[in-house]
C-alpha cells in the first residue's frame, strides 16, 4: 500500500469519474484504475460499487473516507514540511551589529509572514564572535562584514558596501570635499576591536600612515550616535545604522575628496554543514536587501 493508493482513493470518493481523477493526478485512466484495484486487494474489501458507469462509495468506502481524509491531509502537511517549495524549520543565525540591529529585524519579520513554518533566532556580535560561534557549531549560519580568515569556514560574498563618515556639524558636510589627513586632527568615535567597520576604517588609512590621535570605542552604536552631536566628533559608519538620522537631517555625511572606505558583507558557514534551501533563499533575501541603493 502506497501514499498513492490513499491519494486515488480519496480523489475518487470526492470525484467518483474515473477520467477526470485521472486528469487531476496527472495519470492516465489505467492507472487509477489500477492503484484503485491494489488498494483494495490490499485491504481485501471492495469500497466501491458500480452504478451505471460510474462508482459510489460503499458503507465501507464511506467509513474509510471518512476516518483517513483527515489523517491523510495531516500525514501530507508534515510531509510538505520537508519539501523545498515549502520552507519550514528552525535556523540560529548569527549577525554581527550593523545586520542584526539594522537590517535584520525588517527581513526576518517579512520572511516569518512568508513561511510560518520557519523559525529563525539571531545572535548578535562583532565579526570575531559570529565567526567562532559557527566555526565550533552554536550556529548554523553567519552573516558578517569584515574580514574572514577561518579555514573551517565556507565563505561567499553577498554585497560591497561604501561607509560614510558622518558628523552631527552640519557645516562640516556642507563644505567642499575635505582630506582625510585634516580629519585626523578630530575625536573619531569608533566601535571595539572586531568590528568590520573599524576594521574597514583602519586598514584604509593604515597605508597612508594616518592613525586618529583621539578617539573614543563602544560596543554599540547607540552612544556612538549621540556623542556625534557633540562638537568635533566623527565616525566611520554604514548608510543602514544612520539612514534615519540622515533623512531626518539630524546627522550629516561629510563629503572625502582623497579616500573611499568600503567593506564587503559575507556569509558564512561551517565547511562540514550541508547548505539548506531555507540558508539559501535567506541569503537571496538579504543579498538583495543590501544592493539596494
Amino acid at each position: 500500500m502506497t501514499l498513492r493508493h490513499i491519494e486515488v482513493f480519496l480523489a475518487l470518493a470526492r470525484n467518483p469519474n474515473m477520467r477526470e481523477v485521472a486528469e487531476l493526478l496527472c495519470v492516465s485512466q489505467a492507472a487509477v484504475s489500477s492503484a484503485l484495484r491494489g488498494f483494495e486487494d490490499e485491504l481485501g474489501s471492495r469500497l466501491f460499487v458500480r452504478v451505471g458507469r460510474g462508482l459510489v462509495l460503499n458503507e465501507k468506502g464511506k467509513l474509510l473516507e471518512k476516518r483517513l481524509a483527515p489523517l491523510y491531509a495531516e500525514l501530507k502537511g508534515v510531509l510538505d514540511l520537508t519539501t523545498y517549495a515549502t520552507l519550514a524549520g528552525s535556523l540560529k543565525i548569527g549577525a554581527s551589529t550593523t545586520l542584526a540591529d539594522f537590517v535584520l529585524p525588517v527581513i526576518l519579520y517579512d520572511f516569518h509572514s512568508s513561511h510560518p513554518n520557519v523559525h529563525i533566532s539571531c545572535e548578535s556580535g562583532n565579526t570575531h564572535d559570529i565567526l567562532h560561534g559557527v566555526e565550533v557549531g552554536v550556529l548554523d549560519v553567519g552573516f558578517v562584514e569584515g574580514q574572514v580568515q577561518s579555514l573551517a569556514l565556507n565563505v561567499r560574498a553577498l554585497a560591497e558596501e561604501t561607509l560614510l563618515v558622518v558628523s552631527g556639524d552640519r557645516e562640516s558636510a556642507a563644505g567642499p570635499p575635505v582630506s582625510i589627513h585634516e580629519l585626523m586632527r578630530r575625536r573619531w568615535l569608533l566601535r571595539e576591536q572586531g568590528s568590520g567597520a573599524r576594521e574597514a576604517f583602519l586598514a584604509a588609512i593604515t597605508p597612508l600612515g594616518l592613525r586618529p590621535t583621539d578617539f573614543l570605542e563602544f560596543n554599540h552604536y547607540d552612544p556612538i550616535k549621540i556623542l556625534l552631536h557633540k562638537p568635533g566628533t566623527l565616525a566611520c559608519v554604514s548608510r543602514h545604522i544612520v539612514r534615519r538620522e540622515l533623512e531626518a537631517g539630524e546627522l550629516w555625511e561629510v563629503p572625502l575628496a582623497d579616500i573611499r572606505f568600503t567593506r564587503t558583507f559575507y556569509r558564512v558557514e561551517h565547511k562540514d554543514r550541508q547548505a539548506s534551501p531555507l540558508v539559501e533563499v535567506l541569503s537571496d533575501r538579504i543579498q538583495a536587501y543590501l544592493e539596494q541603493k
